[in-house]
């Protein structure tokens, strides 16, 4: 017999959001931004990316010196109506990241004034985060609980993500009835990786690309 299809639930328990790969890619390696971390989870996750920022809104400037702290200064951001919306969204789901430095490593402090490269201990980090739909968490083991009630989500979204790599462009309105059917489809068959992969590449929109 062959070895079951490894389903999405593993790809959670594998720690794919504490995966160094993603944690590099959503830092600029000296930084972390709990909201470059919170839409890379909306985007490649739930598959549902914020709006653009507004053009007449400031960028948020990291304080390296350690003045405040990341959540003060998004609390102070989110004061502007145009950015609460979807800051609430983005926010808490990095917040519970911040526990990953950099380059994926776990930590539980940020670094110490004066220097990001400082080993002195700087403020403790804070993962606690509460969604719009009023569920919590307190760091990413929470996060990642909360991410397993919406695994017909990401279903759909890695769905998508994959036809988009097989076909070499980017999904249509037309693409979506299809894409829909083989994520559900999966549902029976507790969303198997590689009988996704199979349905993918044995779909119309693959067969005809």
């Amino acid at each position: 017999d062959q070895p079951r299809s490894r389903g999405l639930g593993d790809v959670y328990k594998r720690q794919l959001l504490g995966h160094a790969s993603v944690l590099t890619v959503t830092a600029n390696g000296v930084e972390t931004s709990p909201v470059v971390r919170g839409i890379w989870v909306l985007e490649n996750i739930l598959g549902t990316p914020p709006s653009p920022p507004p053009p007449d809104v400031e960028p948020l400037e990291p304080d390296t010196r350690g003045a405040t702290t990341i959540r003060d200064q998004l609390k102070k951001h989110r004061s502007a109506q145009a950015c609460a919306d979807c800051h609430a969204k983005i926010d808490p789901l990095g917040f519970a990241l911040e526990f990953f430095d950099p380059i994926g490593g776990y930590r539980e402090f940020y670094p110490g004034a004066g220097s990001v490269n400082s080993r002195k201990r700087g403020n403790p980090i804070d993962g606690t985060g509460e969604m719009p739909s009023g569920e919590t968490f307190a760091d990413e083991s929470g996060l990642k609980q909360m991410l397993l009630g919406r695994k017909d989500r990401f279903a759909h979204t890695l769905t998508e993500k994959l036809m988009v790599y097989a076909t070499g462009r980017e999904m249509t309105f037309r693409d979506r009835s299809e894409i829909s059917e083989i994520s559900e489809a999966g549902e029976a068959d507790q969303y198997g990786l590689r009988d996704l992969v199979t349905s993918v590449v044995s779909s119309e929109i693959f067969q005809k690309r």
